[in-house]
């Protein structure tokens, strides 16, 4: 891991280097497009096939990425249920009991209808009519997404669940996540990935109908391809490489440090694993039980190549300082592993999921404790939150005034439209006004 010292330079670091360079990621789709392009260029020119060509559009970019393309995008219920009665009992109700943890917490957090004590003015509301999860294919099956997606839309009353994730040509997803769907209660899954997954369902084709909300984590495709389609479609926000950043003290187990940054290291090489400690001493410890853990690991030589490409370590003076350097690189987890590790949860103001002392794993989250494990990256813990019930529905001011309180507003009402130069929407208060009082 990269070293930086002091808590000023290691604010000044995220500022800095957060971010892939997007000379990183240009592809030219395996020959669909006869130059290399940036995500965005990308999903922009496959989101526009889609869009002209419907089901042979995602055809023809399946085949040129895959090699092949599925007859059939629909996943058959029967198939959904032969994963699931397949699956071993064990795997079953540790689907469940993450559901059911799930459902309760997300539960707890599910805005409700609400109207002052007269009846004269409130909020509605309502569910989203549909919405699509998409579930991340590459080199592992994220059958937990499928419960951290699913699960909150449903609590939240959404009609119509999708699934979406990749298989290519006529093979089925994994069949655990074709079990998770059906624990989780999805209504339909489709065997689509990347950006043109996206656009068939933010504009539908002739086999796959448009949602009103794509929500889950992806490639920087499928990134790309969610900012641009926002606005047509609702997004829940925008994903890029998983992070974990852990506060350590002399305190910490370096066993249980470097388990925590490995946990989130071995998605994908360019994952982001963040350590601030209070001594060089503690990184070295942490250095070497990383070495030790990730010689064990099948997937190590993946968690090396991002604690290689993208992991820092960040030496400060004091817990405090580290909250700071924390609060800066506002990221996806903030693990803080210190003897006064409950003291520091008020200080704490940008970091997408909080997980406080050496039990509260964030491992836990990913999978049992029941908040969803969809949470903002690359900073924008800053001003956006983990994906909840909260993004499936829509709240809606409501006005039932009566006579007596329309008079009683009506002339500030008038008077702060007239100041704003719109003597129209003054009219419409000095018309029932008038009407009102026998002007």
């Amino acid at each position: 891991m990269k070293r930086v010292i002091g808590a000023a330079a290691g604010i000044e670091y995220f500022k800095r280097e957060r971010n892939l360079p997007v000379e990183a990621v240009m592809s030219d789709g395996r020959g669909l497009f006869p130059d290399k392009v940036s995500p965005n260029e990308f999903a922009a020119r496959v989101i526009d096939i889609v869009r002209n060509e419907g089901d042979a559009g995602l055809a023809r970019i399946n085949t040129a990425l895959d090699g092949s393309s599925p007859d059939v995008f629909e996943v058959p219920q029967s198939e959904i249920d032969s994963a699931l009665a397949n699956l071993d009992p064990a795997s079953i109700a540790a689907f469940e009991l993450a559901a059911e943890r799930v459902r309760k917490f997300q539960s707890r957090g599910l805005p409700k209808s609400w109207s002052d004590g007269t009846g004269k003015f409130g909020e509605k509301v309502t569910p989203l009519n549909s919405i699509a999860a998409y579930v991340p294919g590459g080199t592992a099956p994220l059958a937990s997404t499928v419960i951290m997606t699913v699960v909150p839309a449903q609590v939240a009353g959404v009609k119509e669940i999708i699934v979406a994730t990749p298989a290519p040509g006529d093979s089925m997803p994994h069949p655990a996540v074709l079990a998770a769907a059906k624990i989780a209660g999805a209504s339909r899954v489709f065997k689509i990935g990347g950006a043109q997954a996206v656009a068939a369902l933010a504009y539908g084709t002739e086999s796959i109908p448009a949602v009103d909300l794509v929500c889950g984590p992806g490639s920087a495709w499928v990134t790309a391809a969610k900012k641009l389609v926002f606005g047509d479609v609702g997004i829940d926000g925008l994903y890029g490489p998983t992070e974990t950043l852990v506060i350590a003290d002399e305190s910490a187990d370096p066993r249980f440090t470097a388990s925590d940054l490995i946990a989130q290291a071995e998605h994908d090489t360019v994952a982001m694993p963040i350590l601030v400690a209070l001594s060089e001493e503690i990184v070295d410890k942490t250095q070497i039980e990383i070495d030790k853990q990730l010689a064990e690991l099948p997937r190590g030589s993946t968690a090396e190549a991002a604690f290689s490409n993208r992991g820092v370590a960040v030496i400060v003076d004091s817990t405090s300082e580290a909250v700071d350097v924390a609060n800066a690189a506002a990221p996806e987890h903030l693990c803080i592993l210190t003897a006064d590790a409950d003291d520091l949860v008020d200080s704490v103001t940008s970091a997408g999921g909080l997980f406080v002392g050496e039990w509260s794993a964030e491992v836990m989250a990913d999978y049992v404790a029941g908040p969803s494990h969809v949470m903002p990256t690359a900073g924008t813990a800053r001003f956006t939150s983990a994906l909840s019930v909260r993004n499936f529905v829509r709240v809606t001011p409501v006005l039932t005034f009566d006579d007596e309180t329309f008079l009683k507003l009506s002339k500030d009402a008038e008077l702060l439209a007239k100041l704003e130069g719109l003597h129209g929407h003054a009219a419409a208060s000095e018309y029932r006004r008038r009407h009102m009082v026998g002007e």
